[in-house]
């Protein structure tokens, strides 16, 4: 029997699929997964690179001219934008561009064709392309979505409106027209010339009346024009009230400034620092933490409050005060009234302090009044607060005005101050305090003044002039700026009060807080602190002169301002009153300013002379005639300081110290070399001026003394 059929079906059956296989086995596909995302990504790039072919061919100029200048243009905005959001910049420029060709093509002149240049960003043709340096553009939608489109479709408002609820616009204003415009009174800062002030409007209404000038300041329109810049008096037009932050960074910090609106109104300014919880510099490894304005980056603290000691020293003193103010005041009021005037120049010295106080010194005292009446001044509206009888034996022996109370002045210690700021210093500077508030609690206008110090002419007829602009206090600049002495900088040696209610709580005040002037060891220190807070408080106006001006110089402009100090050792500045402050006498001396002879120099009056001072006398005094000479007692001691002088044989005191005459010095060598002194009028006839380079034209030669 023939099985071969029955074989082949069999085998047949065995190589078909049964049901169970059939569900697992899938049918072998055309394409794989990875041929069709492969496909999808090559079709999706070239429809990408056509869209922006089509799209460059679209928009870009034809001719090849148009087209260089797109490119140009394109990658010079690149410049320094590479943060801005692609689109928005692409808008921009795509709208700036088209603007640029139609103007092109509108004028044939050379200026119109020239090719801009690649990447010149401060290309003056490059500007009409790219926005200003500095104007916000929004730099994402999650961005945009804040701010508001404005009525032209092009632009952005700059301001989103979680910020208008205390800015609604923005100007710039020159520093120098704002300070000017608002005299606030504190010096103002030479080098800052050409700089800017921000001003920042809280409502809309606030904002300058000009339509174009407002929508500018809110950030509006054209971004290429940046924020409007107006003067301070365009700028503040429609404001009602103003504040005014005077702000710097005189450590050089990491600094920020933070403005916090829709809160309840401060007048101060809290300074945050990172530094240690008690002590030490900054240090960026701590949080930042509450710190008072006088905490350097050093991490010195300037301010604080007295210890317990000091407070009740200071509380016995006060006992004093209070118990003696009724017959103090009636005595001077007596004298004062003696005196006939409205205005009363005050000073205060000591005869005990005087190496650690030489803004003190008796015979300071002595030579301001032989210099001023070797000049002619009257010195009737002077008086002197002395804190010792020997100060005030010399005092009357020199015929003036002077006030004393034994049991005010117990206080005051008679030993010798060891260093500045000690103790005994600091109980000498409680005379400072007490005798100009007495003097202004009684109704008169007060020219306080240390005795170092000297007349050019008469400072009253300056602060009496009606065209000075009206302040409370005036002040001349000390010319430190360390913190501590923020914002006015006022030097407590030379300053001028009128007597009015503010300047009555000043005063006192500061004399209740004078226990501050223990712990801080600083008359100044404390006296800037409560002015700038009176400021505030009550409005006490206070001026204090710049010290670039030639009315009130000092032992800054001695030391620093060579060209002034040729002009005043010459007769030709306009300088009222020099103020040595904080120097020994010497520089009076080769001032030509020292008129006090030597046997009167740190000597008590009954050493001087047996004669007894007639107190009623308005007269000169017996002491005059010992202790003053009519002509000034020239001596050489530096030969880089200023003088009256030539000093070729005296000492430089600074390193790299230089001939205070110069030039003129080896003119008049080259003349002579006697040793006398050679006289002013000799040696004008024969050397012909020279010229020195910072002052110009000066005389041919100064008195010559070889003999330094």
């Amino acid at each position: 029997m023939d099985t071969t059929p029955d074989r082949r079906r069999n085998r047949a059956a065995a190589k078909a699929p049964t049901s169970a296989s059939m569900g697992n086995r899938r049918p072998t596909p055309v394409f794989r997964t990875v041929t069709w995302l492969v496909i999808v990504i090559t079709m999706s790039a070239l429809a990408f690179y056509l869209g922006v072919w089509t799209g460059m061919k679209m928009n870009l100029p034809s001719s090849p001219r148009d087209q260089r200048t797109w490119s140009a243009s394109s990658k010079a905005c690149s410049c320094g934008l590479e943060d801005v959001d692609s689109s928005e910049l692409q808008r921009r420029v795509s709208s700036l561009v088209e603007e640029r060709l139609k103007s092109m093509d509108a004028a044939d002149t050379a200026n119109d064709r020239k090719t801009l240049r690649k990447g010149a960003c401060d290309d003056i043709e490059v500007d009409t392309f790219c926005p200003k340096k500095g104007y916000v553009l929004p730099r994402s939608e999650s961005e945009t979505s804040g701010l508001r489109k404005t009525s032209d479709s092009s632009s952005y408002h700059l301001l989103p409106k979680s910020l208008r609820h205390f800015v609604n616009g923005i100007v710039r204003v020159s520093k120098e027209d704002f300070m000017d415009t608002f005299d606030q009174g504190v010096p103002p800062n030479p080098l800052t010339e050409g700089f800017e002030a921000l001003i920042i409007y809280n409502k809309k209404e606030a904002l300058p009346s000009d339509d174009a000038v407002r929508k500018r300041a809110q950030g509006e329109g054209n971004p290429s024009q940046g924020l409007p810049v107006l003067s301070a008096n365009e700028a503040t037009e429609n404001c009602d009230t103003m504040n005014i932050v005077l702000t710097n960074n005189p450590s050089n910090t990491n600094q920020c400034l933070a403005l916090v609106g829709s809160q309840y109104q401060s007048y101060h300014i809290d300074r945050w620092m990172r530094r240690k919880l008690k002590h030490g510099p900054l240090d960026a490894k701590e949080p930042l933490r509450l710190s008072t304005r006088g905490f350097t980056a050093a991490g010195k603290e300037e301010f604080f409050p007295p210890a317990e000691h000091q407070v009740h020293e200071h509380q016995k003193r006060l006992m004093t005060y209070f118990t003696v103010l009724p017959q103090l005041k009636s005595r001077l009021k007596a004298l004062l009234a003696k005196m006939g005037t409205k205005t009363v120049v005050v000073l205060t010295s000591n005869f005990g302090q005087l190496r650690s106080l030489p803004f003190m010194k008796s015979e300071l005292l002595i030579n301001f009044a032989c210099n001023s009446r070797s000049k002619g001044f009257s010195l009737n509206n002077v008086i002197v607060f002395p804190t010792d009888l020997e100060t005030k034996e010399l005092s009357e022996g020199m015929g003036l005005n002077t006030f004393y109370d034994e049991h005010l002045m117990a206080s005051v210690p008679k030993r010798e101050a060891r260093y500045y700021g000690d103790q005994i210093f600091t109980g000498v500077m409680f005379s400072k305090v007490v005798c100009v508030q007495l003097v202004n609690e009684l109704g008169y206008d007060v020219l306080f003044q240390d005795v170092d110090l000297v007349w050019f002419k008469d400072p009253l007829t300056y602060f009496h002039n009606e065209s000075l602009p009206q302040f409370d206090m005036y002040f001349q600049d000390d010319g430190s700026r360390q913190e501590r002495y923020s914002p006015l900088s006022a030097n407590t040696g030379f300053y001028y009060v009128r007597s009015n209610s503010k300047t009555k709580h000043f005063f006192r005040h500061l004399l209740y807080s004078a226990d501050l002037i223990t712990a801080w060891k600083s008359h100044q220190q404390v006296l800037i602190q409560l002015l700038n807070e009176n400021r505030s408080l009550l409005t006490l106006s206070v001026k204090v002169f710049a010290k670039e001006l030639d009315e009130f110089p000092g032992g800054l402009h001695y030391h620093r301002k060579t060209k002034l100090m040729k002009k005043i050792m010459r007769g030709e500045s306009s300088a009222f009153i020099f103020h040595m402050s904080w120097t020994e006498n010497k520089f009076f001396q080769q001032m030509g300013e020292w008129h006090v002879n030597e046997k009167c120099v740190g000597r008590e009056a009954k050493e001087i002379t047996d004669q007894v001072p007639d107190t009623q006398s308005a007269n000169a005094g017996p002491l005059a005639n010992h202790c003053c000479s009519a002509e000034p007692i020239i001596k050489c001691h530096y030969r880089d300081k200023p003088s009256k002088y030539e000093c070729p044989n005296s000492p430089f005191i600074d390193k790299k110290g230089k001939s205070f005459l110069g030039s003129t010095l080896k003119r008049c060598l080259a003349l002579t070399t006697a040793e006398y002194l050679l006289p002013m009028t000799k040696m004008q006839s024969e050397v012909p001026s020279p010229t020195d380079d910072e002052s110009g034209s000066e005389p041919a030669c100064w008195l010559l003394d070889h003999r330094a």
